[in-house]
């Protein structure tokens, strides 16, 4: 039986959750407590069991000159006794249904693995958000002003400059910035901007591990700028060496399964919960 989540389901689904995804940084924790709703939860269950679930997942998206509503499919898992049994195709083929009857222009997700790629392929997801990766080295530190983000217009105003030109893109809301602002503020190394003239030129978004420095995104007005925020960073948290994501670039990320014929090129997804 394919159903929603109720608030009953949560010990069950949090104990697949975290058979499926182990966590030692707690996140899983954070996220249930936090974000997870049940109604956005599809089940398959057999009598009592828990098979396999994902969660449909609520945003905005542009594709071209259209904007609408698109279901990110995520924690999307099945139970290793009921796996090869096409439970999961059975899930997503329920959620395009429901993506075609509320109205929605499109199924985006991003796979954990590589191999997941072409597992997603025959249900018509095709790899097309991409992102830059970049790694820069600590220099000396020119003079200018880092703060913490607070302010989630400002943030969103500098990455919509910095995405416009994608032809497809996540057009983040107010509910989402602060989610994010939360999330790195809570497990992360917080959320940092570069300023001058109390005008934000740069924004990142930071996870300091043992590996080392680690921002998740990171944009700036241009690449100047981006360097700049790169090294005061560094210089922030005492580190050598900093790995960020930005805009463009050819590393595949996530898959668009959009519901319209005009596929678009290329586009940009992150700060997704990946």
């Amino acid at each position: 039986m394919i159903r929603f989540a109720n608030n009953q389901d949560t010990p069950a689904v949090r104990r697949l959750f975290d058979q499926c995804f182990p966590d030692e940084s707690g996140f899983n924790s954070y996220y249930f407590t936090q974000h997870y709703c049940p109604e956005r939860t599809l089940l398959f269950q057999q009598g009592d069991n828990l098979c396999a679930m994902l969660q449909m997942l609520p945003y905005q998206l542009s594709i071209g000159d259209k904007t609408g509503e698109a279901t990110y499919i995520y924690g999307a898992c099945t139970h290793p006794e009921y796996r090869r049994r096409h439970l999961m195709a059975q899930l997503l083929e329920t959620s395009f249904q429901l993506d075609l009857q509320y109205g929605r222009i499109a199924s985006l997700l991003i796979p954990q693995e590589e191999w997941l790629f072409d597992f997603y392929r025959p249900f018509g997801y095709l790899p097309l958000f991409t992102l830059e990766r970049r790694s820069i080295l600590q220099a000396v530190l020119a003079r200018s002003e880092l703060r913490p983000l607070t302010k989630w217009c400002e943030v969103n105003l500098l990455y919509t400059k910095k995405t416009e030109g994608e032809p497809c893109r996540i057009l983040r809301r107010e509910a989402d910035w602060r989610a994010q602002l939360a999330l790195f503020n809570h497990l992360g190394s917080g959320a940092f901007g570069l300023y001058e003239k109390d005008e934000l030129v740069a924004y990142a978004f930071v996870w300091l591990d043992p590996d080392g420095l680690f921002a998740q995104e990171l944009l700036g007005v241009d690449l100047a700028r981006e360097t700049l925020l790169a090294q005061q960073l560094l210089h922030h948290f005492s580190v050598k060496k900093l790995v960020y994501h930005t805009v463009s670039g050819s590393q595949v990320l996530g898959c668009l399964k959009p519901y319209q014929k005009n596929m678009p090129t290329h586009g940009y997804i992150n700060l997704m919960f990946n």
